[in-house]
C-alpha cells in the first residue's frame, strides 16, 4: 500500500486529533502533519506535496484567506469539514462533511474519497498485500465472524485461521478488527452497508 499524506488544519485540538485518529484507523500507511497556524498552513500546502487537505472551514482564519484558498482548491483534494452550517465559499471542494455526522456517514464520505486509493481494479478484489486465501479470511472478519466461524466456513482448522489472521495484521499493519474491516471496505472486499457497526 502507498504512502498516502494528510495535512489537517484547525485551531480546536479536538477536531485535529479526532480528524487524525479517523485517518490512522483507515490506513496504517500514511503521514498526517497537524496544524493550527494559519500562516504554516498556507506555507506548507501551496508546495503541493500532500495528497489530501481536511480544512476546518469554520475558521475565521480560513474565511478571511479565500484568494489563497482558491490556488489550493483547484488541485482537487481538499475535503471540507464544517461545524451545523456550512459558510458559503466560491471555491470547489471534493466533499463537505458536518463534523456531527454521525460515524457510518462520516465512514461512507470518506470511503468515497479515499477508497481510490488503493482500491484494486480487477475483478477479484484482492489486493497485493495479501494471498486469495488470506482475502477470503479478511472478509469474514470485517463481516464479524469468529475464528471457529470462519474455519468452519471455510473448511480450515481454527490454528489454521489464526495463523493467516496473524500474517494478515503482520503484512498489513493493522492490529484491530476495525481497521482490518475499514481497509477491507477501501479495498472493495466487502460492502459498507454489509458491516457491522465499526
Amino acid at each position: 500500500m502507498q504512502n498516502t499524506s494528510f495535512v489537517i488544519y484547525s485551531p480546536s485540538y479536538i477536531i485535529r486529533k479526532g480528524l487524525a485518529a479517523i485517518i490512522e484507523k483507515i490506513y496504517s500507511n500514511n503521514t498526517i502533519q497537524q496544524i493550527e497556524n494559519t500562516s504554516e498552513f498556507f506555507e506548507l500546502i501551496q508546495k503541493n506535496e500532500t495528497d489530501f487537505i481536511l480544512l476546518d472551514i469554520n475558521c475565521p482564519q480560513i474565511q478571511k484567506s479565500i484568494t489563497k484558498l482558491k490556488t489550493v482548491s483547484e488541485t482537487n483534494r481538499i475535503v471540507a469539514f464544517y461545524f451545523q452550517h456550512k459558510p458559503k465559499f466560491d471555491i470547489h471542494f471534493i466533499e463537505s462533511i458536518d463534523i456531527n455526522y454521525p460515524q457510518n456517514k462520516v465512514f461512507k464520505k470518506l470511503n468515497k474519497i479515499f477508497g481510490k486509493i488503493n482500491a484494486p481494479d480487477d475483478g477479484q478484489n484482492i489486493p497485493d498485500e495479501i494471498s486469495k486465501r488470506e482475502a477470503d479470511i479478511l472478509r469474514y472478519i470485517a463481516l464479524g465472524y469468529s475464528n471457529k466461524e470462519i474455519a468452519d466456513k471455510l473448511f480450515l482448522s481454527t490454528h489454521t485461521v489464526v495463523t493467516h489472521r496473524k500474517n494478515i495484521t503482520r503484512k498489513l499493519g493493522i492490529k484491530t478488527v476495525s481497521g482490518l474491516t475499514i481497509y477491507a471496505i477501501l479495498n472493495k472486499l466487502i460492502d459498507i452497508n454489509d458491516t457491522p457497526q465499526i
